[in-house]
């Protein structure tokens, strides 16, 4: 093997420096790209951490609403049909508030492990003043029930008013 020129050893000390110059930029990048995932983990989990420490604070809170649902929420008796039970209680209450009911029916019913919701459709007219009273009536925390879907529109002669909703009610998964 014959000996390096003078140009050949710089052309090749140049390439090495090239090479070393090229190779500690991608180092650099790739640690670069690392050090960038790192902390957007760790503010992830300082994030996570600032949740849970609410959480925490507030376990009491939860802890005492849970306790109330458990208490309060209504359970499906042996043998009953919670969808007639709901339909028949919204058909009294809007009677008793003086609403004419053009039309009921049933709407599907749900299951999931926290609860069974059922729900019924009605198809109301009455004065404005009367659907508001019963509106509020029906939506009580403690009867566990709530208007899902709502439409209202204005009759020719106000303040009378035509009703088209979906009302559920959420039952204990628990009999």
């Amino acid at each position: 093997m014959r000996k390096w020129t003078k140009g050949e050893k710089r052309l090749s000390l140049v390439l090495g420096v090239a090479l070393l110059v090229m190779g500690t930029f991608y180092l650099v990048s790739y640690l670069l790209d690392i050090e960038s995932d790192l902390s957007l983990k760790i503010r992830g989990l300082e994030a996570n951490a600032n949740t849970d420490q609410v959480w925490l604070r507030e376990k009491q809170f939860w802890l005492d609403r849970k306790r109330w649902i458990d208490q309060k929420q209504p359970r499906v008796a042996a043998g009953a049909v919670p969808q007639s039970e709901l339909l028949q209680s919204l058909t009294t209450s809007a009677q008793n508030h003086k609403l004419t009911i053009q039309e009921q029916s049933f709407a599907d019913a749900k299951s999931t492990a926290n609860y069974q919701a059922v729900a019924v459709r009605l198809k109301l007219t009455g004065t404005l003043e009367d659907v508001v009273r019963w509106l509020v009536e029906v939506q009580q925390p403690e009867k566990f029930q709530a208007v899902t879907n709502f439409s209202l529109k204005s009759q020719e002669k106000p303040p009378a008013v035509d009703l088209e909703l979906e009302v559920a009610r959420w039952y204990s998964p628990h009999a």
